[in-house]
């Protein structure tokens, strides 16, 4: 196979960037070969530029005629595992835009779905791993660089949304068309990394709430993650905030990770805290302390005019025709939605989730409060 023939299903804001990295030819081995939407402006504005693609009201029709090799999904997240089923069961491969799904019941029913596939691969969009700067701190935190972690604190503030945002309408911020706000739409690369890096939580307690805004999805989120060892972590992020910032400090017993957008600053000490405690006989205490700073690199500016997600879309041709590993299996998935799922549950319970929960007592909450949300 010479090149991937590839689809994009959806091609609002975020689609027709995919298609314009496939079309523009900047996936190397991948073309692409038809596009789908159900909604005609769509069609009508990515039709306007003289492409020459293929377009398409049906993504059913569409794969019947053109039977591409892997489809791009960027389409309401509610439809995000039946459009991906229906690819992956004709064996087309799927990338699928975050999150996985809106609830982890179905995200766990398509998971096992996914073993039953043999020469078909799917994957999920979490461009967020790509980033230099957290990949070098999962190296360091996956190497014990800074020993056992002991607290996290994460604010997400960088996802300012304005009224006149929201005043556009569509299917966003509500719990009907996106099954949250902030929550699932933004916080899910941050939530994403978070687990990447230090795995899944005992125990969530959470408050949400709308801030200054005319909508019916929270605008901000405070939450507390509780892991095995006793550590915690502090997780706060808001749409409502100007000039926000989006910072992880991980503290562990031997040194700590400062990460900003663009650069981390990781210290360590000379003896652990254990040993420290251990050692000191009178006095406070103190230990020795060294500094090094990593930068994103000349990467941020690429980013900047292509977006990350080219780079999710590049591994994920690759994958198809060399094999290389994929960066973000589908079936990662349901981590971050979990994270993502026992927030609301614990904020519209009022109480602290065990992890794991109940998949389908949070579905059957989320389906009578979007109920409640249309009347």
């Amino acid at each position: 196979m010479d090149k991937l023939k590839f689809a994009v299903v959806g091609v609002g804001r975020m689609g027709s960037v995919h298609a314009a990295h496939l079309l523009h030819g900047r996936v190397r081995g991948a073309e692409l070969v038809a596009v789908a939407d159900i909604a005609s402006e769509a069609l009508e504005a990515f039709s306007k530029k003289p492409n020459g693609v293929p377009t398409f009201k049906c993504y059913k029709e569409m794969a019947e005629r053109v039977k591409p090799d892997a489809v791009i999904i960027a389409v309401p997240h509610y439809h995000h595992i039946s459009i991906a089923r229906f690819f992956l069961e004709r064996g087309i491969n799927v990338l699928i835009e975050k999150p996985i799904s809106v609830t982890t019941a179905e995200a766990d029913g398509f998971n096992g779905f996914l073993k039953t596939l043999e020469g078909v691969s799917a994957a999920v969009m979490y461009n967020q791993r790509t980033n230099p700067v957290y990949k070098k701190a999962k190296e360091l935190l996956d190497g014990g660089a800074i020993g056992e972690i002991r607290r996290i604190d994460f604010t997400v503030t960088g996802w300012y949304r304005s009224q006149a945002y929201y005043n556009q309408g569509g299917w966003r911020a509500s719990l009907s068309g996106e099954g949250g706000g902030v929550l699932i739409n933004q916080c899910v690369h941050q939530l994403d990394i978070l687990q990447w890096l230090v795995g899944m939580p005992d125990s969530i307690y959470a408050d949400i709430a709308t801030v200054g805004r005319r909508i019916t999805t929270e605008n901000d989120v405070t939450a507390v993650f509780k892991y095995r060892n006793g550590a915690h972590c502090l997780f706060s992020a808001s749409a409502h905030e100007l000039n926000g910032i989006n910072r992880i400090e991980l503290a562990g017993d031997k040194g700590r990770l400062v990460i900003g957008e663009r650069l981390m600053k990781y210290y360590f000490w000379d003896k652990s805290e254990p040993q420290v405690n251990g050692d000191t006989v009178s006095g406070y205490g103190s230990a020795t302390w060294h500094k090094r700073v990593y930068r994103y690199g000349i990467r941020r500016i690429a980013d900047l005019i292509l977006g990350q997600q080219i780079r999710i879309v590049k591994n994920f041709t690759r994958h198809i025709l060399t094999g290389e590993k994929l960066i973000s299996p589908a079936d990662d998935g349901i981590s971050a939605l979990t994270l993502i799922n026992g927030i609301y549950l614990s904020a519209w319970e009022g109480a602290e989730i065990a992890v794991p929960f109940d998949g389908l007592r949070y579905e059957k909450l989320l389906k009578a409060k979007a109920e409640a949300e249309k009347k």
